[in-house]
C-alpha cells in the first residue's frame, strides 16, 4: 500500500493530506530561520512558539522515510456565558479544540489502510510544511486555505516509514482571489496585514496577544472594540469572501452558568465548580490561564 492509497482513504474520510520525503524537513527549518534572520519573524514570538521544534529524524525512528501532513475540517464554536440574567455568546476559533481527536482520526484511517506501516506524531511549523506540499495556499492574512474548507481546519503531521518516490514539494502558493481583495487588510484592528510584506506582523496580532496568560495585560494600544473571540481572533476570517463560501452552521460549544461566569471573572474557584469549569474549558481546548482577562474584555463591549 503506497502513499497515494493513504491520501485517497483520508480524503474519503473528509481529510485532505499530502506526503513529502523526510529530506524536505530541513527546508521547512530553513524557511523559518530565513524569516527570523531577515527580521520578518519576531524573535520573541519565535522563541515562544517555534524554537523547540526539531526537524531531524528521531533516533527512535531511524526508518522514517516520509512525513504526511493532514488538514481536518474544524469550525469555530459558539460559547455562551451568563451574567446579570442575560446570555452572552462569543466564539472560539478553529484549531483550539479537538487536538487529540484530530490526531486519532488521521492515525486511525492511515493504520486501517496500511496496517504494517509505522507512524509518529511530529511537532514543527505545520503551516509552512502544508504550504510547501501544496496542501494549503496562503491567504493575504497569512492563514492557510484548503479548497472547500477555507481556513477552517486543523493541521497535524506524522512521520512514517512509507516510501515516497515523488512528492509535490514546491514553493509556497497564494490564494489567487487575494490579489484583488483587501477585505482582511482593511478590517484588521491592529493593522498586522500590510501591503509590502508577505508575512503578517504576528507579534501585534490579537491572536498572539489573546493567547498570553491572564496576568499579562493587553497592551494599551489595543482598542477594546477589537476583541471578538474568547481566544484568538476571527475578524480576518469572518470578512473573507472565500471563507463565507464554505462556512456552515457553527458548532455549539459550552454553556457557562451565571455562577460559573462569576467565578471565571473573579478568578476564585470553589473546588467542585472548578472541576466542572475545567471540564467545559478542556472540551473547547482552553484552560483557566486566559481568565479573567479575555472574558472581561469581551463583556466590556456588551
Amino acid at each position: 500500500m503506497n502513499s497515494d492509497n493513504v491520501v485517497e482513504e483520508l480524503e474519503r474520510g473528509g481529510v485532505r493530506a499530502r506526503f513529502a520525503r523526510v529530506e524536505h524537513l530541513r527546508s521547512v527549518q530553513d524557511d523559518i530561520v530565513t524569516l527570523l534572520k531577515e527580521g520578518s519573524l519576531d524573535r520573541a514570538l519565535y522563541e515562544e512558539y517555534l524554537s523547540g521544534h526539531d526537524y531531524r529524524v528521531p533516533e527512535t525512528f531511524p526508518e522514517a522515510r516520509s512525513v504526511v501532513i493532514a488538514a481536518v475540517p474544524s469550525l469555530p464554536s459558539k460559547v455562551v456565558f451568563h451574567r446579570g440574567g442575560r446570555a452572552f455568546e462569543t466564539l472560539v476559533p478553529p484549531t483550539y479544540a479537538d487536538a487529540k481527536e484530530v490526531d486519532e482520526k488521521v492515525l486511525c484511517i492511515m493504520k486501517r489502510v496500511n496496517q504494517g506501516a509505522k507512524f509518529q506524531r511530529i511537532h514543527l511549523a505545520l503551516k509552512t510544511l502544508a504550504a510547501r506540499t501544496g496542501l494549503i495556499l496562503y491567504g493575504r492574512n497569512n492563514i492557510g486555505y484548503v479548497p472547500e474548507q477555507g481556513s477552517f481546519h486543523r493541521l497535524t503531521a506524522f512521520l512514517t516509514d512509507i516510501e515516497v518516490e515523488e512528492d509535490s514539494w514546491g514553493e509556497r502558493g497564494v490564494l489567487p482571489a487575494c490579489s484583488s481583495c483587501r477585505k482582511c487588510l482593511d478590517a484588521c484592528p491592529n493593522k498586522v496585514i500590510v501591503e509590502d510584506r508577505f508575512l503578517v506582523q504576528a507579534e501585534l496580532c490579537l491572536t498572539y496577544l489573546n493567547e498570553r496568560p491572564s496576568d499579562r495585560p493587553f497592551p494599551e494600544w489595543v482598542q477594546m472594540n477589537a476583541h471578538n473571540a474568547l481566544v484568538g481572533c476571527m475578524i480576518c476570517q469572518s470578512v473573507c469572501p472565500y471563507d463565507r463560501k464554505v462556512l456552515g452552521d457553527l458548532g455549539r460549544g459550552e454553556v457557562f452558568s451565571e455562577g460559573e461566569t462569576a467565578l471565571l471573572l473573579g478568578g476564585r474557584y470553589d473546588e467542585m465548580m472548578a472541576i466542572e469549569i475545567d471540564r467545559k474549558l478542556s472540551k473547547i481546548g482552553l484552560d483557566r490561564t486566559l481568565f479573567p482577562r479575555n472574558l472581561e474584555a469581551l463583556l466590556a463591549l456588551r
